[in-house]
């Protein structure tokens, strides 16, 4: 066992929901220290010094009140929405190994209309992948996306252009997903039943929207998506869940009354046993997604028995299994029509519709927590390990 300090500077979503999941998890000893999830391109400018004197802001309390150190660890675990080399430069444990845990980068991540690409913090990525001892990213498609996108953003700069750094940072990466809290499928069902009625959910599929409300999830071609479900009279219910913000699309604002007789749920879920619960209640999750490096929320809603309706891009075909490939995933929009009205022919028919749900929650407990901490403990192990003989 080791101790390892986690530093995460965008303390929300996804980042707060692996955070919390690996410290409590991990047979090792993980202090997490965080950073608001807001303003993520000021944390990219401070986090680094800000950790820096967070640590030693704690080294002073613990020394004053009771007269021993803040322990230092044997391992840097952090976040990638700060600067590694910034941090390496302040803090008192330059000597310690730095890992940085790779949810998203700046080059792959789409910036919404009328908004130009700020290099800098591309750039930053960069720095951030060199400066780091080890690289674990959430996928290859991660990985892979940001060294294709690279050797143009190379080109682009004016002068000193590095050469291709591939060779370099995939002798430093491995690849482990985010572990997930996955939902058991066979839930009370009594929302289920008194809110749709098992007759109605046999012609009238519920539609699961559960990821975040903002740009990268393309809410707007769902959205498109359920008006051509209406114009051919197609019908299904609706629960869109999510977290929301102050900027969100307003697509979100105008849905609610658009399909306000197909609703069942719309927002954020008050609490993980009412989020699970509309799970259950699901029939089909669906992505839009142009930025998606893993898709937490997808495999949470397949282990409860969702079918998939996912694009065939992004990290998607990497996180669902092969054969589930030809059912579930689709190229453009008329594509996703026809693998939509596949997947609710399958629903009306019972024995086939549990044998799909079955398969599909069982191909994702791959991802499950108990599944996933193993990988991180033995990696974060080996390497903490390999730091202090050094």
């Amino acid at each position: 066992m080791v101790r390892i300090l986690f530093l995460e500077p965008f303390y929300t979503g996804s980042h707060k929901y692996f955070a919390d999941g690996l410290a409590a998890r991990s047979s090792h000893t993980i202090e997490v220290l965080t950073l608001p999830g807001r303003f993520w391109k000021w944390r990219m400018e401070s986090a680094g010094l800000e950790f820096a004197r967070m640590i030693r802001r704690l080294m002073e309390k613990a020394d004053t009140e009771t007269g021993r150190d803040f322990e230092k660890p044997n391992l840097i675990l952090a976040g990638n929405l700060m600067d590694l080399a910034q941090f390496k430069a302040f803090t008192p444990w330059p000597d310690l190994p730095h890992i940085l845990y790779v949810h998203e980068n700046q080059l792959d991540y789409p910036i919404k209309a009328g908004e130009k690409r700020d290099l800098h913090y591309a750039w930053k990525d960069y720095t951030n992948f060199l400066a780091a001892d080890g690289l674990i990213f959430n996928s290859a498609y991660n990985l892979e996306s940001f060294l294709e996108k690279f050797r143009d953003f190379s080109a682009r700069l004016p002068d000193s252009r590095p050469s291709d750094p591939s060779d370099v940072i995939r002798a430093k990466s491995k690849i482990i997903p985010p572990g997930c809290r996955l939902v058991n499928p066979a839930g009370s069902g009594t929302a289920s039943e008194s809110q749709i009625g098992a007759g109605l959910r046999e012609s009238a599929p519920v539609i699961l929207w559960n990821q975040r409300w903002e740009h990268d999830k393309n809410p707007e071609e769902f959205f498109r998506f359920l008006r051509e479900l209406k114009k051919r009279e197609t019908p299904f219910r609706l629960i869109v869940a999510g977290e929301s913000y102050k900027d969100s699309p307003s697509c979100f604002s105008d849905a609610e009354e658009e399909f306000n007789e197909e609703l069942i749920h719309m927002g954020f879920a008050e609490s993980r046993e009412v989020y699970e619960d509309l799970l259950r209640q699901s029939d089909i999750v669906v992505s839009t997604a142009v930025q998606e490096n893993f898709g937490i929320s997808v495999v949470e809603a397949v282990s409860a028995g969702c079918l998939p309706l996912l694009p065939r891009r992004l990290a998607y075909p990497e996180v669902l299994s092969p054969e589930f490939h030809g059912h579930c995933l689709y190229r453009n929009e008329n594509e996703m029509m026809e693998r939509f009205l596949v997947l609710k022919k399958v629903l009306e028919k019972g024995p086939e519709a549990e044998s799909l749900r079955t398969a599909l929650s069982k191909s994702v407990e791959k991802y499950s927590w108990d599944r996933i901490i193993p990988r991180f403990d033995s990696l974060l192990g080996s390497i903490a390990g390999r730091g202090s003989r050094e």
